[in-house]
């Protein structure tokens, strides 16, 4: 009897991929009745804390999630940290071409550049301090507890780390609705899952979300791309060929030091 109930409340791909469904549910029908009650910004906020980061603590409660394990903040060494952020601002500037790609391909409406220019644009020191917390440090925070933790690890309790990490960056990147951005939040998804399975813990993959949200912002509000061209054309060739040695030199360092952590830990 205690088997069959310990059985139950095992979080596996079949609970992950119905909580994934209600959850893309709920963030439309959510998110759109609260936009039309409180504003976008207070109607993001309160979507991504009720259902990204609520419902992931409160079905921990009841089944068998990981969450104690994956939750944790992890010892990495700052030679570690310095080494996810390099690799993630040469991801940044590689994957910013995919939707400069789809551009060209499918343009974009100006109705859709200009809903985002509004909504992700500071004016002032107070506006980007709450937008920061808004379209960065709460979805950093909350999608990777929903996603990396909660989602991927039921992928990786049926299919193991391989699938999981692809299939939940193929989810990640369907729930955000955007066509001209499917592509580069499915390899940035990957990104993060790949930080997770290395270091076992959602918290370098939520930094790294922060951090790349952040710049993305940073970057609309210094320079609004209705006065600047450059956020819909490609990076020149020399900054794509840099980003992708930093890239490459920021994984293969947190690569060595993880595995110089672990050779460590089995002593």
């Amino acid at each position: 009897m205690l088997t069959e109930c310990t059985s139950r409340g095992t979080w596996d791909f079949g609970r992950a991929l119905v909580f994934y469904i209600f959850l893309a549910g709920a963030t439309i029908v959510v998110g759109l009745t609260l936009l039309m009650t409180v504003g976008f910004k207070l109607s993001a906020l309160l979507s991504e804390i009720a259902l990204y980061l609520a419902l992931p603590f409160v079905l921990s409660r009841f089944l068998d999630t990981g969450w104690t394990s994956w939750i944790r903040w992890p010892r990495l060494s700052c030679g570690s940290w310095v080494s996810v952020l390099l690799a993630l601002l040469g991801l940044g500037v590689l994957i910013s071409n995919i939707p400069v790609a789809f551009d060209r391909i499918y343009p974009m409406s100006d109705e859709y550049k200009q809903f985002f220019e509004t909504f992700l644009r500071a004016d002032s020191t107070g506006e980007f301090v709450l937008l920061f917390i808004v379209a960065a440090l709460v979805p950093g925070i909350c999608e990777e507890i929903t996603f990396r933790g909660l989602i991927q690890g039921g992928i990786r309790a049926t299919y193991g780390p391989k699938a999981a990490v692809a299939i939940t960056s193929v989810l990640f990147a369907v729930i955000h609705l955007s066509i001209w951005n499917f592509f580069a939040l499915g390899v940035m998804g990957a990104f993060f899952g790949v930080l997770k399975e290395k270091t076992g813990s959602i918290w370098p993959g939520a930094v790294a979300h922060v951090v790349n949200n952040t710049i993305a912002l940073a970057l609309i509000t210094a320079a609004p791309p209705t006065e600047n061209s450059w956020h819909y054309d490609f990076f020149p060739l020399w900054m794509n060929l840099t980003a992708l040695v930093v890239f490459a030199a920021g994984m293969v360092l947190f690569w060595r030091y993880q595995s110089g952590q672990a050779v460590q830990a089995a002593r």
